[in-house]
């Protein structure tokens, strides 16, 4: 399904042209160095030829025009946690500030991160940790509560460990209560809070207990609903 959404994503943008150029800020951006962005076909460029364009991209080097056409490959990339830097949260997010809702491509994107975050749910260890895939999903929607939903039916053991996980290692005590750490603010991190405290994730955890017969996923249930329900 994501290898499929992967090509389905190139195919929708395969009539974007290719820029001439690729200004940038004087400042910021040597001469030509856009050239070697725009040598090779979009899919030979590597993770170290894009990312400082992606980092800079729709700040200080190049438009949005620039950016659709990029989009497919820096999107695989970071899904992939090709770069060093930046964070996928922070391409991801770059979807957002560009108006990826606007484009004629949008459903190729809306399908891509659908699948991003199936690959994510159903893969233990993935690619990317699960909060950083959660925040880039956010970054890039505003929204993650179809996503959360989704995690929320835990299906699979890999859900159930990545929910294990989450609970266990990216979970702070603030002010006496616990709080997700994670980078995607507004109303993306609202939603993780109260789907994490206001009795869904509980919910789904008990429906999963009443479901799964394997000790070991028995054993993580346990140790989530404990955490979440914030006994010691």
């Amino acid at each position: 399904m994501y290898a499929e959404a992967v090509e389905a994503l190139y195919e929708a943008f395969a009539g974007v042209p290719r820029p001439a150029r690729v200004h940038g800020c004087s400042c910021c951006v040597a001469a030509g160095e856009d050239r070697p962005l725009l040598a090779r076909p979009l899919r030979d460029l590597t993770a170290e030829d894009l990312a400082r364009y992606a980092a800079k991209a729709l700040g200080t080097w190049g438009d949005e025009e620039d950016f659709r056409y990029f989009a497919p490959r820096l999107l695989e990339l970071a899904a992939d946690d090709a770069f060093a830097y930046p964070d996928p949260e922070a391409v991801f997010g770059k979807l957002s500030r560009a108006g990826w809702e606007r484009w004629p491509q949008r459903g190729a994107v809306a399908a891509f991160l659908d699948a991003f975050w199936t690959r994510s749910l159903t893969g233990h260890p993935g690619p990317l940790r699960i909060r950083t895939a959660l925040c880039a999903l956010g970054c890039a929607t505003g929204d993650v509560a179809p996503h959360l939903a989704a995690w929320g039916r835990l299906a699979s053991p890999a859900a159930i460990r990545h929910l294990h996980d989450f609970t266990a290692d990216d979970l702070v005590w603030r002010r006496g209560h616990l709080a997700p750490r994670i980078a995607c603010p507004g109303r993306p991190y609202d939603q993780v809070v109260s789907w994490l405290f206001d009795g869904a994730a509980v919910r789904a955890v008990g429906d999963a207990f009443e479901r799964a017969e394997d000790e070991d996923a028995l054993a993580l249930l346990a140790e989530i609903d404990s955490t979440l329900r914030g006994l010691p």
